[in-house]
C-alpha cells in the first residue's frame, strides 16, 4: 500500500522533486506598505525588507502605494516607456512578457496618484491588483518576467504587497486566475486527499 501511495505522489502532475521549476515563487509575505516617505524597500531574489535602502532593493512603494519607485534592474509594466509614466493594473489571466511597455533606468509613479483610480488599468484603492515586471537578479541574470499582487491606498494604512513570482527561463509568465497557493501548503492539501481517498477504499 505505501509504495502505491509514493508511486502516484511522484507522477501527479507538477510534482517533480529531482528537477527545479522554471517559476520562482515567494511565498505569502504580506509587507505592509508604510504611509511614510521612505515606504518600504525590497528585495525580490531574498524577500528582504526594510525602511531604508538595502542592497540590492529593486522596489520601493511608498505613502501605502500611492508613490512607487523602483531601481535601475527593477522596471514595473507602464502605460509608455517613460520612467515616470503611470505604472499599469494587469489582472489574472493577462501575460507579463515583451509586448509590455518597461523603461530604463531608475523611475517612479509620476504624478504620485496616476496608477491610482477606477479607470482601465487603474488600481482601485485597497483593492488587489497585479504590477507586471521584467527585473534583472543581483547576480545580474535576466531579464526575468514576473508579476506582483498588491493593494495599494492613497497613503492611508491597509497597503501590502502580497506575494509575487517570476519565471526564472525568461519567458512570459501568466498571471494566476487566483492567488498561488504557498507550495507547502498545496502539497499538503493534495497528500489529504489522497489519504482520504485510500481509507475510503479500505
Amino acid at each position: 500500500m505505501k509504495r502505491l501511495f509514493l508511486a502516484l505522489i511522484l507522477v501527479l502532475p507538477g510534482f517533480s522533486p529531482a528537477v527545479n521549476a522554471a517559476v520562482i515563487y515567494s511565498g505569502l509575505q504580506n509587507i505592509a506598505i508604510p504611509t511614510t516617505f521612505d515606504g518600504v524597500y525590497v528585495n525580490i531574489d531574498n524577500a528582504a525588507t526594510s525602511s531604508s535602502t538595502i542592497t540590492g532593493w529593486d522596489i520601493n512603494p511608498f505613502f501605502g502605494g500611492a508613490g512607487i519607485a523602483n531601481s535601475s534592474v527593477f522596471q514595473p509594466a507602464r502605460t509608455g516607456t517613460g520612467n515616470s509614466d503611470p505604472i499599469v493594473r494587469l489582472n489574472g489571466g493577462d501575460i507579463v512578457g515583451s509586448a509590455l511597455n518597461f523603461s530604463s533606468g531608475f523611475g517612479g509613479s509620476g504624478d504620485p496618484v496616476s496608477h491610482l483610480g477606477s479607470g482601465p488599468g487603474q488600481f482601485a484603492p485597497r483593492q488587489e491588483g497585479y504590477l507586471g515586471f521584467r527585473f534583472y537578479t543581483d547576480s545580474s541574470t535576466g531579464p526575468y518576467y514576473g508579476w506582483m499582487r498588491v493593494i495599494l491606498t492613497a497613503n492611508s494604512s491597509g497597503g501590502l504587497i502580497e506575494d509575487w513570482s517570476y519565471d526564472d527561463s525568461g519567458s512570459a509568465i501568466t498571471i494566476p486566475i487566483t492567488a498561488a497557493p504557498e507550495p507547502s501548503r498545496a502539497l499538503f492539501l493534495m497528500l489529504g486527499c489522497l489519504a482520504a481517498g485510500f481509507r475510503r477504499r479500505r
